[in-house]
């Protein structure tokens, strides 16, 4: 049987860990929101600088910022929101899924007239305003919400792509299942919402269990690194330059914040410095995870907390079927994969978006599979390595 980059080793699989998953048949706001207001009601939901919610406050938040916009657009309507991480924009974001709205998130300071007119949204959101509003009383959303049409469109590698609750829901599931992710440890989110990391960071806990903290808007490194001290983070989930960086300009902030963490996430677009990712596991002293994936199929690549080798960006996630091929047609390669110096990496995965007709593209898929352009290596452990 030939070996593919999806065959790791029993022994290298993460214990307890689950390689497959399925995914619940419920809309995010349902499941994110809903659900732990009447499971977990009271416990801490979102914490933003001295505001905090609980599971029941959110779900008031979120029902209130449905109902405004069911009142002010149509289901199924297309709205633009920018995308910082701020208390507003996901009270926002989850009001507007809520309301089987589909959302277009630009990029913090980016022009949000033009954005709508490309994405022929008639709608900019102000978060602040939309969010503001007090609900009289929490009542059932509005509606059925189809989970496998687009919900929320985010910029991609070559063009906008588009996800729906199901799709976003996945990625967070096998997120949360590979990195066994605790209900009672916090998470950091300092990523803006337009980029998948950004969106996981908020999407991941919430679905854990886990309470969300956001850091403020436009906050400095030190900042940031003192808010893992603070709120005795488990998990936060950084680009690897930035955290090098802040084993640098923060160090300060960075020892005290020494052991705080389970594990420091650390977002890679390809080859990087295992220095710096040494260096990172070290300021921290926890393990420093690599994650690499794109907006397309979300995460595909991952390491465990139980083990990871500093050059390799691990092993794929929770759902991921990750096959090598020829990067000039897409075709898997029947060859065991360490002998192989190197292939594209193509992935399956429920995490994957549902821009209609784009896999008629052969550029982008072949056989089902999305061709992500990555081109990676393995050692005969089946860890793998970036290439380009």
């Amino acid at each position: 049987m030939p070996k593919t980059i999806a065959i790791t080793p029993s022994w290298y699989w993460p214990t307890g860990v689950a390689r497959l998953l399925g995914v619940p048949p419920y809309s995010l706001p349902h499941l994110l929101v809903t659900v732990p207001a009447r499971d977990r009601a009271g416990q801490v939901a979102i914490v933003s600088g001295r505001t905090e919610l609980t599971t029941t406050d959110l779900q008031a938040r979120v029902h209130g910022a449905a109902r405004a916009l069911r009142n002010s657009t149509q289901p199924g309507a297309k709205v633009v929101l920018p995308g910082d991480n701020s208390l507003e924009t996901v009270v926002t974001l989850l009001g507007a899924l809520a309301a089987g709205l589909h959302v277009r998130i630009s990029p913090p300071g980016a022009n949000t007239a033009a954005i709508a007119s490309e994405f022929g949204a008639a709608t900019v959101l102000e978060p602040g305003q939309v969010a503001s509003g007090e609900p009289d009383g929490v009542t059932p959303l509005l509606g059925r919400i189809d989970l496998h049409a687009p919900a929320v469109t985010l910029g991609g590698r070559d063009w906008p792509v588009a996800h729906s609750h199901r799709s976003l829901l996945a990625a967070a599931v096998s997120m949360a299942a590979f990195l066994q992710s605790s209900r009672g440890r916090p998470w950091v989110s300092t990523l803006p919402l337009s980029r998948w990391e950004g969106l996981l960071s908020v999407l991941v806990p919430l679905y854990a269990g886990a309470p969300l903290v956001l850091a403020p808007q436009g906050s400095s490194l030190e900042t940031r690194v003192d808010l893992i001290r603070s709120a005795g983070a488990g998990y936060v989930f950084w680009d690897l330059d930035d955290a090098h960086e802040a084993t640098r300009e923060a160090k300060k902030q960075v020892k005290d914040a020494r052991g705080t963490l389970a594990a420091f996430l650390v977002s890679v677009d390809g080859m990087f410095d295992p220095d710096a990712r040494r260096r990172v596991s070290k300021s921290f002293e926890c393990p420093a995870l690599t994650v690499w994936g794109l907006p397309e199929c979300g995460p595909v690549f991952a390491s465990h907390p139980s083990w990871y080798l500093d050059e390799s960006v691990g092993i794929p996630v929770t759902n991921a079927h990750v096959v090598p091929a020829d990067p000039r047609t897409g075709t898997p390669i029947q060859a065991l994969w360490e002998l192989v110096e190197s292939a594209e990496v193509t992935v399956r995965t429920p995490a994957l978006m549902v821009e209609p007709g784009v896999e008629d593209i052969p550029e982008r898929f072949a056989g089902g599979r999305y061709r992500t352009g990555m081109m990676a290596s393995s050692d005969p452990n089946g860890m793998i390595y970036l290439l380009s």
